[in-house]
């Protein structure tokens, strides 16, 4: 498809900013809604508003129908294995909190160890620095190389016998770089280790898998993804909801 032919499908393009056609650069940030979003949000609002999983009367059924559905989709998009390791956020950074106020403050102990990358965006830095403060845990961060890329050696080197998580981000919102997120999985299935992944530039780019991946946690936010904003998902292995 032809780049103007997308334009078209994004009503925002159709204005001029400072007497310019716009050019948007910043969608790394956040995404422009193309129409059917803004339609489709409107109808919602339009015909079928109610709160969902709140009441039995026959718009509420209907909006908790919608609501449930949509994690349906989000399971066949993700390719998860259980529509209960979808869950709603209010973004990708609660979606990282919500793991670090859960998974870490159960498992991750005064000396252990969160493994983060140089590349991180603050979402995936400063939960685990709470945490750090808190529990008196260590971050240690992979460092990047002369092209700024984190090298599965470089991770593989910083893990010890202390390492609770490792938390990386799937491609980097700064530099673009695409980590080797399915070579850390692997070593650190070797290890035992639970894995975060940020994915709020890897799921807009990339076709995400989470069996194929087989991370234990991957972080989204929606408002990078043509849809919303305040909303997010947060991909959790069943076996972490149980526990």
């Amino acid at each position: 498809m032809e780049i103007k032919n997308i334009k078209k499908e994004f009503p925002i393009f159709t204005q001029k900013i400072n007497g310019k056609s716009l050019v948007y650069l910043d969608s790394a940030n956040s995404s422009q809604k193309p129409k059917v979003v803004i339609d489709r949000i409107s109808n919602f609002y339009e015909t079928e508003y109610s709160n969902v999983g709140r009441s039995v009367h026959s718009l509420a059924v209907k909006a908790t129908n919608r609501f449930e559905a949509t994690r349906d989709l989000v399971k066949k998009y993700m390719n998860a294995a259980h529509r209960e390791e979808i869950i709603f956020t209010k973004g990708a950074t609660e979606s990282i909190n919500l793991v670090a106020s859960t998974y870490g403050k159960k498992h991750i102990n005064k000396g252990d160890e969160i493994l983060i990358t140089e590349l991180e965006h603050h979402s995936n830095y400063v939960p685990w620095h709470f945490l750090r403060s808190e529990k008196g845990a260590v971050i240690k961060f992979a460092s990047v190389n002369e092209n700024g890329d984190v090298e599965i050696d470089e991770i593989k080197k910083l893990i010890s016998n202390k390492t609770k998580i490792i938390a990386i981000t799937h491609i980097s919102n700064v530099t673009g770089a695409v980590l080797p997120i399915k070579q850390i999985v692997d070593l650190a299935k070797e290890k035992n280790i639970p894995v975060l992944i940020d994915g709020t530039q890897g799921a807009p780019h990339s076709y995400i898998d989470m069996q194929n991946i087989g991370c234990d946690f991957y972080a989204v936010s929606c408002h990078k993804m043509y849809g919303p904003n305040g909303l997010g998902i947060l991909y959790a292995k069943k076996k972490w909801l149980d526990d």
